[in-house]
């Protein structure tokens, strides 16, 4: 990174502290987000089918790769489904302007698949919470596959280990995008495919969990074989929305990644720490944004998974993208989620007997980095004071200021999490949420301090609009105001 960006990432920082809710667009998106399964709950409610995060959680209680979970699962959660309009009215007294959300697909089709019915209940009622959402100014931003897919399918045939996956997703964004489609108008197919493909078939610690130890599955292959079908099954339904639904739903679909940032263990001078910076963003961010802007793997990707091991001594194949694949691939994002949580290091990893063949050592580099490391023991009191969230909040939205000042088509901002809720390996040991639940007490729900302030922030005056302040900005980008407004937006 260029010394002069630098400087001014290190101004950011020093000026979190002023940061303003003018020094961004009118239009600009403020929000916060969630997942069916982590806030839900109702796991059998009116028909609901089972997905594989209800079958895991109940066949693996407690397993977790920081805490124990104490057989913690989402079967009732923080029960969003029977409080849907208690908590829209907390979003609203939030002062947001969206709320993203996934939809549950078994909820929609509890089999799976057209074929064994669609649920009416189940899309009664995100058809209600789109209403309740819309009525009070708040924009839906809608979330076709956050991981949890029916398990029903995972049963047949496997789920995303089958190519016959991407004609039930894509029939199940028909249907979203037909009852819907009407009122919503960002649509995102997948959340964190990397997650998924890593958490759910290299290390095991995420439905369906396999490739972890003494699990099923196959870390060398595996992983890569999900992650063909996830991008083949965004792009058919992507293609799908422009082809029947844009013209007059008017909307947008997007995909969001997740991704750290990087840098070299042992220093900047150190080779082949950099070379595991290079090899880390490939692995993470570039094994997704690549087959969307380049129709293939990354280079590095192709280079090293196929390398023989012991238990394919004549090398491995990575699935590859036919022509038409390609064509459907490429550019099939009207914009791009970002989701970003902290920084690592990346060092440079020499092939071991204690890691697992495959994915985890293909890349040669591992990474090492810090999460919100809550206390699951806090007090009441204790958790609603959430100052290192609040200044994790504060630093990135200097950043993202930073960033349009440098003609980045930033467009909004979804802070992770609406409310506590179940965090996956971690069951409910850790608090992410805005909103604290208090789990012994009927699941009362709280602001935290980060609530207030974010509150009080969005209450501040705004600017004009986005033209406005897009020209604005410095000297540190050649890329004009046409150029900018023509490039997928980044949220």
């Amino acid at each position: 990174m260029a010394s002069g960006m630098m400087s001014e990432f290190s101004y950011a920082q020093d000026h979190a502290s002023n940061i303003k809710r003018s020094d961004f667009p009118d239009d600009f998106i403020f929000g916060v987000g969630s997942s069916a399964y982590q806030i839900e709950g109702g796991w059998r409610a009116h028909g609901k089918g089972l997905s594989i995060c209800d079958s895991f959680s109940l066949r693996y209680p407690g397993l977790s790769l920081f805490y124990k979970t104490g057989g913690a699962n989402g079967c009732r959660s923080v029960e969003n489904y029977s409080r849907m309009k208690e908590d829209v009215q907390l979003l609203k007294k939030m002062g947001v302007n969206s709320y993203r959300f996934s939809i549950s697909w078994s909820r929609i089709l509890p089999g799976g698949k057209v074929s064994m019915g669609k649920s009416l209940e189940g899309i009664d009622h995100y058809n209600k919470l789109i209403d309740e959402l819309l009525a009070n100014g708040i924009e839906p931003f809608v979330t076709l596959f956050h991981w949890d897919t029916p398990n029903a399918l995972e049963e047949e045939y496997m789920g995303f280990l089958s190519s016959k996956i991407v004609d039930d997703f894509v029939n199940y964004a028909d249907i979203c995008f037909w009852e819907f489609g009407d009122r919503v108008k960002n649509w995102v197919t997948l959340n964190e495919p990397y997650t998924f493909a890593y958490g759910g078939y290299v290390q095991g610690i995420y439905a369906p969990g396999r490739g972890g130890k003494n699990q099923d599955g196959d870390p060398q292959v595996e992983p890569y074989i999900v992650a063909y079908n996830l991008l083949n099954s965004h792009a058919a339904a992507y293609r799908l929305y422009q082809e029947n639904y844009k013209s007059f739903q008017k909307g947008k679909v997007g995909i969001t990644l997740n991704c750290n940032y990087f840098q070299p263990y042992r220093g900047s001078s150190h080779q082949q720490d950099i070379q595991a910076v290079d090899h880390a963003y490939d692995f993470k961010f570039g094994w997704f944004m690549e087959p969307l802007t380049k129709g293939n793997w990354p280079e590095n990707m192709q280079r090293l998974a196929i390398i023989p091991t012991s238990d394919y001594p004549n090398g491995r194949v990575l699935p590859k993208f036919s022509i038409d694949q390609q064509k459907t691939l490429i550019a099939s994002y009207d914009f791009l989620g970002i989701n970003y949580y902290y920084a690592s290091f990346a060092q440079y990893q020499d092939p071991s007997d204690e890691i697992p063949l495959g994915y985890s050592t293909d890349g040669h580099f591992k990474k090492s980095g810090s999460p919100d490391k809550n206390d699951p023991g806090k007090t009441y009191e204790e958790a609603r004071d959430d100052t290192y969230r609040l200044n994790y909040i504060k630093h990135h939205l200097e950043a993202i200021k930073l960033a349009r000042r440098n003609k980045v088509n930033v467009m909004g901002y979804f802070i992770w999490s609406f409310m506590d809720s179940f965090e996956w390996s971690f069951g409910y040991n850790i608090r992410f949420g805005m909103i604290y639940v208090d789990y012994m007490n009927d699941l009362q729900r709280y602001p935290k301090r980060s609530a207030v302030w974010f509150r009080k922030f969005l209450s501040e005056n705004k600017k004009v609009s986005v033209k406005s302040n897009v020209t604005q900005v410095n000297d540190a980008s050649n890329k004009t105001e046409q150029e900018i407004e023509n490039e997928p937006e980044v949220l």
